[in-house]
């Protein structure tokens, strides 16, 4: 399994200077496979990158296939879909999973299409670009051919249901963690059985720990709960992920070195790092 990191940032992409070394996009995650199709966790400004770099092959002449999976819908985590040029391609096939709470996830999609809003074509409709299906959660697991997904609701933030993401192939595991906020111990419980054993966490980080003890109840979390979390649920690999956009390159690199331990290999998400696990 190959993840690669097209976005990172949280809330609004940020280019600066003082931004570029861990990135400037916010959350997208490529996960593949070799023989099957891409898997695209969130859909942030990262999602248009990616999707450069997809019409370069099968995806530009209109013959590729993809699934995205969506933790839930703020603008950072669907802002890129109007910009994911794969989808004005006609004869690409994506199907979007996500859960919608009090509106369905196609009607909170197609929202954000309004011309109003959107300087694109509406490639949800019949007969412009891919053909896009959107698919509502239940409590199945999803399969991709040798990808299985299971998925679990972290509490309810953000206006909506904030979905985690557990992918393995049956040799390796991923966790896709990217909006939590531990509000009871209950919430914790669930992200520690729904992680254990994971080859790598990716983990909500947006708070440091000091700022954290303000922001309480703004669903999200800081680095120390994430270790914690990783560390209970034996977890290999912990990268630390949806950063605060005005977080500097400086100042990650000073949350990474503060929580380094030999228990844990800790790492910050940087835009452009690929995994292989």
């Amino acid at each position: 399994m190959k993840v690669t990191l097209w976005g990172a940032r949280g809330s609004i992409a940020i280019p600066h200077p003082a931004t570029r070394h861990y990135g400037v996009n916010t959350p997208c995650v490529q996960i593949d496979v070799v023989g099957e199709d891409p898997l695209i966790l969130d859909a942030g400004m990262g999602l248009h990158w990616l999707g450069n770099a997809l019409g370069k092959g099968i995806f530009g002449k209109g013959k590729g296939r993809a699934n995205l999976l969506i933790s839930h819908t703020q603008w950072s985590h669907i802002q890129g879909i109007p910009f994911f040029m794969p989808m004005l391609v006609p004869g690409n096939i994506f199907t979007i999973y996500g859960r919608g709470g009090a509106s369905t996830m196609r009607e909170l999609l197609l929202a954000q299409m309004q011309p109003t809003y959107c300087p694109v074509p509406n490639f949800f409709s019949d007969g412009i670009g891919a053909n896009v299906a959107v698919e509502e959660l239940d409590e199945t697991p999803l399969s991709f051919g040798s990808l299985t997904v299971e998925h679990c609701a972290l509490g309810v933030s953000h206006g909506g249901p904030c979905m985690a993401y557990r992918i393995g192939d049956g040799q390796s595991t991923l966790v896709y963690m990217p909006v939590v906020e531990y509000v009871d111990t209950a919430t914790q419980e669930r992200a520690v059985a729904f992680a254990q054993d994971a080859d790598v966490l990716i983990h909500d980080a947006y708070y440091s720990d000091d700022e954290y003890a303000k922001q309480r109840g703004h669903g999200h979390s800081n680095p120390r709960q994430a270790i914690d979390t990783a560390l209970r649920a034996q977890v290999r690999r912990l990268v630390l992920f949806n950063h605060y956009a005005e977080r500097t390159d400086t100042e990650i690199d000073a949350i990474v070195a503060q929580h380094a331990n030999g228990e844990l290999p800790v790492e910050a998400a940087r835009e452009g790092s690929e995994y292989k696990i």
